[in-house]
């Protein structure tokens, strides 16, 4: 019979701190139940003393796993919430601009007043335009392009500087024009792609503080070993962003669209039921470490609550949520959100928001990495 501790006790069994806990849940190290009271989380402590004794036995661990501790005082994660420097990342997104939570994520102090970041360069603006041209990509692929063309331009820039720059250069990176606004980066954003429509700059910029870090994601080690190796901040985020273009990562609200898209087509009920029926998890539902529900998702929720939605798209978005939530027992997560902020503007699949949102958490953990001793990572090798 599967046997469950508490976290508390999770904790003590590992002898480690809650947080890298939660790190092993996330990575499949330990399976996690919400007890019958809805709330309190509990953990398998088979996969505790299996992780616990992997020293002793080599052969421990049901799958390869690449255990990396590094310390972090970036974002801090919890069953029950997200906290950037200490900041609570739900009040950020409803009274903080992406700008001031930027600069929050570098130094650890949020500025009291909004920030304005300097123009770009237009010397720079071309060098991005005319490398993402070349290169004929879109989305991520034409960040990380332009990542490479500013780091010929400035790789002596520190990472703050760097993640200004490439952030003010990505509306141009994704197909912005001379028409290109002025302003924060959610405005230059949405002013590419739905120019004119306010509700949909403050959704972006509520979206792009939302998704700015979470901790020591799969991208954000990328970034960190590129770092490690003292790359400059530029190559560091293009090592980054390239990994965010795994479909199991930074693409997964790409994947949500899909299924809004067949819902609004086929009916929720039987799009769901499709789904489930061949055992496809349901995207845009369930986390491995919230107990609840996201602490990212009403915030981004309520923003969406107020677009301009002709086509109604709104109610596919709840009847989603109503008939899944009538179904499993997983729930909603931010990916759903951003997918149906996606689909209820009517923009493009693989939009790139959650990448423009994370150079800003990126450049905060090269901040943390350059402090560190170089060349800290190697992974050990299991021959068969």
């Amino acid at each position: 019979m599967p046997r469950y501790v508490a976290a508390a006790e999770a904790a003590r069994q590992l002898g480690v701190q809650r947080a890298t806990l939660y790190a092993y849940v996330s990575r499949g190290l330990i399976d996690r139940r919400v007890a019958v009271d809805g709330r309190t989380s509990l953990y398998s402590l088979d996969d505790i003393e299996r992780l616990a004794g992997r020293s002793r036995r080599r052969d421990a661990l049901p799958r390869p796993s690449l255990d990396v501790q590094v310390v972090t005082d970036v974002t801090v994660l919890d069953e029950d919430a997200v906290r950037y420097r200490g900041h609570d990342v739900a009040t950020l997104a409803t009274t903080a601009t992406f700008e001031r939570v930027a600069e929050l994520l570098w130094t650890g102090s949020l500025p009291a007043a909004d920030v304005a970041w300097p123009e770009p360069d237009d010397l720079d603006r071309i060098a991005v335009r005319d490398a993402t041209a070349a290169v004929g990509g879109d989305g991520v692929t034409a960040l990380l392009t332009a990542a490479a063309a500013l780091s010929a331009r400035h790789g002596g820039d520190t990472a703050p500087v760097a993640a200004r720059r490439l952030l003010t250069v990505a509306a141009d990176a994704l197909g912005a024009r001379d028409s290109s606004p002025t302003g924060s980066v959610a405005r230059r954003l949405a002013e590419h792609w739905r120019p004119g429509d306010t509700p949909f700059a403050a959704a972006v910029e509520r979206a792009l503080i939302l998704l700015a870090d979470h901790e020591l994601a799969t991208s954000t080690l990328a970034v960190r070993l590129a770092t490690s190796v003292r790359a400059d901040p530029y190559h560091a985020f293009a090592a980054g962003l390239a990994v965010l273009t795994g479909p199991l990562h930074g693409a997964s609200s790409a994947a949500v669209v899909d299924l809004l898209t067949d819902c609004e087509r086929d009916g929720v009920a039987s799009a769901v039921g499709a789904r489930l029926a061949s055992h496809q998890r349901l995207p845009g539902f369930g986390h491995k470490i919230y107990a609840g529900v996201d602490p990212r998702l009403g915030p981004l929720l309520d923003a969406i609550a107020t677009l301009h939605d002709p086509r109604d798209r709104r109610s596919v978005v709840e009847a989603v949520l109503a008939v899944a939530g009538s179904r499993i027992v997983q729930r909603p997560n931010i990916d759903l959100a951003l997918g149906a902020l996606l689909f209820v503007a009517d923009i493009p699949r693989d939009t790139p928001i959650f990448a423009v949102a994370r150079i800003a958490g990126f450049a905060a953990h090269i901040g943390e990495e350059e402090a560190a001793r170089p060349v800290r990572y190697r992974g050990l090798a299991h021959h068969a």
